[in-house]
């Protein structure tokens, strides 16, 4: 099939140019490009081209090859109603035009395209389609291969995939679990395992469109487009609530960053920042910079101002410096510290303050926690962590620290695991006793100085499972009068014959349990040294039986799982033994099937008992996962209890007192937890904890949560008796109401209110939310937050959503959801 020899040369019909390929080849190539590929045509289009207008249609194959660069050997198609040009240099196509390569589709007027330049020239209606990108002007002038040109008179639409905010942590760094014994009521908060299918939390990555304008933008390279005089919004076009209006705008795409200058920050066309030069992210990664500012309102601070500095120092360490004004006590000075290491990682915490104007004090928080991997077996954790005083946590209401713990643990561990079943570590645990009421005083815990624990694990030896847990302990306490300090060692050799079958399992297990105390002055008896030695036995047996049933529409695997749990220890007169980390432990299910009811070592209680329980559970057919489980048992007892702790009321009964405990989907969308502990001698509740969920969307939940606690000296006034209702509601399109109450019914006392609307307005949003906490001592505190967000930008003012997602089980943010206008959101 010849190609077109003399130059010029004139098409009045429908044609094609195609660079570099023979005239079959050339054919072939656009008959596919008319049906696959993201830039595909919708409909079959044939391509004529005519030497004249008089000849016959014929398919004709431009033989012109453009220069190759970078090793770019991709052909360009040229499709339109008039073509013209010199071989081999260059061709102009009128009418309708569309050039095409891969990554790129360009609709215009007029294209002229220069062979050897590999530059391309269009007018008239310019429409660029690239990587996501649609970019809309009068005209464009681009070096394909180089990827640099320019545009004038441009509007721009960019499609991005960003991370959550849920998702887009700064950096993961594992941290020692610490526990929250503030008054909020936290543990009465609803936290749904995964495996019962809520949408508890947005989608990990999430599409985004940046939209704006320019006088003119440069290509500078692949991923690299430098704006003048343009504006800058996440809003759809045309509804641009919010901008970003600069003389310079850079978006590198490479390091995924925004770069400004001389650039307004607007919102409903009132300028509410100036930029002189700045960065931002693009995609919501970390970057070095100035983050969101914070302004909030509290009755105890007043006026509260923070501008933190995050420092990006490595892709593996990073650092943020925030300073903090309070109008009622002054400025202070927060930081913290993160790395992360193929064998450690590890942060620091920090605030300090030289001058409360309240208190005329000097006052500072700090927490330090590190995790190493020594290799070959050895490993090291260190967690301390303390604060100038004993109101610390109520004044300052720390942000970087967010606890009010009395107990500031101080702990360093190095271990060894030598091998699979060895395990060891030494260990030193301190504490801070923090007595932020002086009517209700905190007691002080002993030190442990220092610590050093092995445990061997050996199964299957010789049919049996062998087992070796020991330990040596150093007390001491700062207040030796009443609290005399000593030593204690404990050995506890077990071993389990296991009979395992796929239907049931029967364990019996033999245990010998061994504990000598040396203390630094006489006990009452007039002995320094005190030894124990008590033969342990359990037995435990289970069975599990399924059946395939349905269930609210849906299959299940329902299972029935019976238990009985015996154990057997004899009496050994304990009272002369001292008490330096035991307590009466919880009775729970998990306590049920444990030998000993105390916690630590310096009580073994005596015990000729039996645990009788029955478990039923809704499993998911295809995936094995548990949708729902409820549960009863009883522990009965052969002999009366002996062995007490002061301050404990020894049992009476042969039988304890009744466990119920139910948790899963009940229902479509809704989510129960029921604990109930029934004392059957006296027919009353001695504990009880229920609660449901319901969310039925991302945004949507409520829940609501009722706990009592027994008093056993007290019959008229519970130990708690608390309220709590916390809720996420769409009241209108686009408007959110949330809240949180926490009502303690024993004391009569609010513990904390939480009330608030939000908007969401697709590429902004707005908050509004209001929170009284009760303290530990002292007057309520009452704040105010306030946030402006900018989706993918930034925001202004305090941020509440760690509060609300703290306080709200289930919380949404709603922003990092498509929001659909077809729909109503209510």
């Amino acid at each position: 099939m010849p190609g077109l020899s003399r130059p010029p040369f004139a098409v009045t019909t429908l044609c094609c140019l195609l660079a570099g390929l023979p005239a079959a080849q050339a054919a072939a190539q656009v008959a596919d490009l008319a049906f696959d590929g993201p830039l595909a045509l919708k409909k079959e289009r044939r391509f004529n081209v005519m030497a004249d207008k008089d000849a016959q249609p014929s398919w004709i194959g431009i033989g012109l090859a453009p220069p190759v660069k970078n090793g770019d050997k991709r052909p360009l198609f040229l499709i339109g109603e008039r073509l013209e040009g010199v071989t081999d240099q260059t061709a102009i196509v009128d009418g309708n035009v569309e050039a095409r390569q891969a990554g790129y589709l360009l609709f215009a007027d007029r294209v002229r395209y220069k062979i050897p330049d590999d530059e391309i020239d269009a007018t008239g209606h310019v429409r660029l389609l690239q990587d996501g990108a649609v970019m809309e002007t009068p005209y464009l002038k681009m070096r394909l291969a180089d990827q640099i040109g320019y545009t004038e008179q441009v509007k721009y639409n960019m499609a991005r995939m960003v991370e959550s905010e849920f998702y887009a942590k700064k950096m993961t760094v594992v941290r020692v679990a610490t526990s929250d014994s503030s008054s909020s009521g936290a543990p009465m908060m609803l936290n749904v395992p995964n495996s019962y299918g809520l949408p508890t939390v947005a989608p990990a990555r999430r599409p985004t469109e940046v939209t704006g304008q320019a006088e003119r933008l440069d290509f500078e390279g692949e991923n690299q487009f430098r704006f003048s005089r343009a504006t800058y919004s996440t809003c759809k076009p045309g509804q641009e609530d919010w901008y970003l209006q600069a003389g310079t705008l850079h978006l590198d795409y490479d390091r995924e960053i925004a770069e400004v200058r001389n650039a307004t920050l607007k919102f409903k066309e009132a300028p509410i920042l100036y930029l002189p030069i700045g960065s931002f992210s693009i995609n919501g990664k970390r970057k070095s910079g100035f983050l969101n500012p914070s302004l909030s309102a509290s009755s105890r601070n007043g006026l509260d101002v923070s501008l933190p500095y995050y420092w990006n120092i490595a892709p593996n360490y990073d650092a943020t410096i925030e300073p903090r004004y309070m109008a009622k006590r002054g400025f202070q000075l927060g930081g913290e510290a993160r790395y992360l290491g193929a064998n450690y990682r590890g942060m620091t915490l920090a605030e300090y303050m030289p001058n409360d104007d309240q208190t005329g004090e000097r006052r500072y928080a700090y927490q330090i926690e590190h995790q190493h991997n020594l290799g070959r077996g050895v490993s090291a954790t260190l967690n301390w962590q303390g604060v100038s005083d004993d109101r610390y946590w109520q004044d300052m209401s720390s942000r970087l620290l967010k606890t009010s713990q009395t107990q500031l643990l101080r702990q360093a561990l190095v271990g060894y695991n030598p091998v699979s079943w060895l395990s060891t570590s030494v260990e030193v645990l301190r504490y801070q006793t923090l007595q932020p009421d002086p009517a209700m005083p905190v007691a002080r815990p002993y030190f442990v100085e220092p610590r050093v624990n092995f445990n061997i694990y050996k199964p299957n030896l010789f049919y049996t499972d062998v087992m070796m847990a020991g330990q040596y302990s150093r007390f001491t306490h700062p207040d030796t009068v009443s609290n005399p300090n000593g030593s204690r060692l404990v050995m506890y050799p077990q071993f389990s014959l296991p009979f395992v079958h796929p239907a049931f399992q029967i364990t019996p297990k033999f245990g010998l349990h061994l504990t000598r105390y040396q203390m630094d002055r006489m006990m009452a008896d007039g002995r320094d040294s005190v030894t124990r030695t008590l033969p342990t036995f359990t037995l435990d047996a289970t069975t599990v039986f399924e059946r395939n049933i349905r269930w609210l529409g849906s299959d299940y695997i329902q299972t029935l799982e019976p238990r009985l749990f015996y154990v057997y220890i004899p009496y050994r007169k304990q009272d002369n033994l001292p008490l330096f980390d035991t307590a009466l432990s919880d009775f729970n299910f998990a306590q049920m099937f444990s030998e000993n009811r105390y916690s630590g070592f310096d009580r073994v209680n005596d015990a000729n008992q039996l645990t009788a329980a029955l478990t039923t559970r809704l499993l998911d057919p295809q995936t094995g996962a548990e949708r729902a489980k409820a549960m009863v048992g009883q522990r009965y007892y052969f002999n009366p209890q002996r062995v007490s702790i002061p301050g404990e009321t020894t049992r009476q009964d042969y039988f304890s007192n009744m466990v119920v405990a139910v948790t899963g989907v009940v229902l479509p969308k809704t989510y129960a937890d029921l604990a109930w502990e029934y004392n059957k001698t006296e027919k009353t509740n001695d504990r009880l904890s229920v609660g449901a969920r319901f969310q039925p969307d991302f945004g949507k939940v409520l829940s609501a949560s009722y706990r009592f606690t027994r008093d056993p000296l007290n019959a008229k006034k519970p130990l708690v008796k608390q309220i709590d209702i916390a809720g996420q509601w769409p009241i209108a399109p686009r408007w959110y109401a949330l809240g949180r109450y926490n009502y303690s019914l024993r004391d009569g006392q609010l513990l904390e209110a939480i009330g608030g609307i939000e908007y969401n307005a697709g590429c902004w949003s707005l908050r509004l939310v209001g929170q009284r906490l009760a303290a530990l001592s002292g007057a309520p505190n009452t704040s105010i937050f306030f946030q402006l967000e900018l989706n993918d930008f930034g925001s202004i003012g305090s941020n509440p959503i760690n509060l609300l997602r703290r306080s709200i089980a289930g919380y949404g943010k709603t922003n990092e959801l498509p929001l659909n206008d077809n729909q109503p959101s209510f």
